[in-house]
């Protein structure tokens, strides 16, 4: 591995980012509708210009190997104090175990505070134990019961 890099996503990261997401197992999650490309881009524009979400990309030279999302929002049962949710993690399989994931989750922590975070969140499915150990490694701390609805 080059030299790694961890950075905001750009208009022109799109069909990279769609390549590495491709990696990603959704199969748990059953059946989604795929959006036409032209939307999907308009709505990846929009989630760039959105001030409360954060697109982190990590970078072995010019290829894309990693990605995070950060979305800020306030908790009314908090004052309004924000928090935030970590979701997308993918991490390029050649890259596993390469410290791509923990630079990422590095880099979400820091977004978090600089947006003014009290705390951050994520799930993690219970199919991916991996997954668990290495939140495990990072600090990071079970401490709810996560749900989902399909809608």
């Amino acid at each position: 591995m080059g030299l790694l890099t961890v950075r905001e996503a750009g208009p022109d990261d799109f069909a990279a980012l769609l390549r590495l997401l491709e990696q990603m197992d959704e199969s748990m999650y059953g059946s989604r509708a795929i959006a036409a490309e032209g939307d999907l881009r308009a709505r990846y524009e929009a989630l760039l210009a959105d001030p409360d979400q954060r697109l982190l990309l990590a970078e072995d030279g010019d290829r894309l190997v990693g990605s995070a999302h950060l979305m800020v929002l306030r908790h009314f049962d908090r004052h309004l104090l924000r928090s935030g949710i970590v979701d997308g993690v993918v991490v390029d399989p050649e890259y596993r175990r390469k410290g791509v994931g923990a630079a990422l989750m590095r880099a979400v922590a820091e977004a978090a505070r600089q947006a003014g975070c009290y705390k951050l969140a994520l799930t993690s499915n219970l199919a991916r134990e991996g997954a668990h150990r290495f939140y495990g490694r990072l600090g990071w701390k079970r401490s709810h019961y996560g749900y989902s609805l399909e809608l």
